[in-house]
């Protein structure tokens, strides 16, 4: 798939107008006690079109120059491909193949029927949130008009999920995985149902929001079936559902989210409510950007707080602070290699080169 993908690639790069665009980067994390990361990011996108077909790739490339913190994080200086995918539009039809982003869901946090997305765990939250996921690689066929769009989609690679140490690291089951969606927007309503088999564990679910002037109200309903899952005393079914809100007010764009699952291992079966809230305000040359993450029962929460100025219309410069805590589990774990308390610096230049 990558070979001809990359063909493909040469092939549009001699032929069509293309544009790259690069976003090189550096960043400085200080944690409670010791250095998390000093290191040198490169981040391109490339999108080509010519006449109904197209392909795009992105992704990005780090040197770290920590290799104490990068062993711990399990994130070695490498190239990380996000998405390359070739497609074709005719009209109203719409098909993609190759590792392309398929987010379902209207939420931030897990769980979610955002079932084709995985996260770089294991870099923490110090990445961007775009840099966070990983996605599935497969092919998607999309009919779509300005009141109702069916998605089919078929994935032959499952995005990855990574972990930091010590977590044990799992490499994903081999199987093939489908599901659908269909999708209506009417008098500013939106709604969607979809359905999905993933690997052995069956989704189904849906979403509603109404468009507002100034706020989007959103709710999100899923229920999933574990057929995989034979250990006795933990459900194969769980449900999982979230109530929010999206604010545009002036400058300022605030989501808060409430969510509500269950939960389960050997030690017994639980619900559980999490609750995050993200704010970022804008203006002009300025760039402020907060985020606050709660689950009280499981005592994991998290805070993040970025300021960001474009000096220039080609560089930015940002600091950041964050704070993880956590009883058990990843936000413990979260916990002990930061000490609760990251600080960091981000220097970053964009740009635009079309050929």
């Amino acid at each position: 798939m990558k070979r001809l993908f990359f063909l493909a690639l040469l092939v549009f790069s001699s032929l069509a107008k293309a544009d790259l665009v690069l976003a090189p980067r550096y960043e400085y994390i200080q944690g409670q006690e010791e250095e998390l990361a000093n290191r040198f990011i490169l981040k391109g996108k490339l999108n080509a079109t010519a006449g109904p077909f197209g392909i795009y790739a992105e992704g990005f490339g780090e040197y770290e120059m920590n290799e104490d913190q990068a062993f711990i994080r399990r994130s070695p200086s490498r190239g990380y491909l996000q998405e390359a995918y070739m497609e074709f539009k005719l009209e109203s039809f719409f098909v993609r193949v190759g590792r392309q982003a398929l987010r379902w869901s209207e939420s931030w946090t897990l769980p979610s029927l955002d079932i084709w997305t995985g996260r770089r765990w294991n870099r923490l939250f110090f990445d961007p949130f775009e840099d966070q996921l990983t996605h599935s690689t497969g092919a998607s066929f999309t009919y779509a008009t300005e009141v109702f769009s069916l998605e089919l989609v078929g994935i032959g690679e499952l995005a990855e999920n990574d972990f930091p140490q010590p977590i044990p690291e799992v490499e994903n089951e081999e199987n093939t995985s489908f599901g659908g969606r269909a999708k209506w927007n009417v008098g500013g309503f939106a709604f969607s149902f979809l359905s999905a088999q993933v690997l052995k564990k069956y989704y189904y679910g849906g979403t509603a929001n109404y468009a507002f002037d100034h706020a989007v109200p959103k709710v999100e309903v899923g229920y999933s079936n574990d057929t995989g899952n034979e250990i006795p005393g933990i459900k194969k079914e769980r449900l999982f559902g979230l109530i929010g809100v999206d604010l545009f007010l002036g400058n300022w764009v605030i989501l808060p989210q409430l969510s509500y699952f269950e939960t389960g291992d050997i030690t017994g079966n639980e619900t559980q409510t999490s609750f995050y809230l993200t704010a970022q305000w804008n203006p002009d040359r300025h760039d402020l950007h907060f985020q606050v993450y709660q689950n009280p029962k499981a005592e994991d929460s998290f805070l993040s707080v970025t300021y960001g100025y474009n000096l220039t219309d080609y560089f930015t410069a940002a600091i950041f602070a964050q704070n993880y805590e956590g009883n058990d589990g990843l936000y413990k774990i979260y916990e002990d290699i930061t000490g609760g308390f990251v600080a960091g610096l981000r220097l970053q230049l964009t740009g635009n080169l079309p050929f």
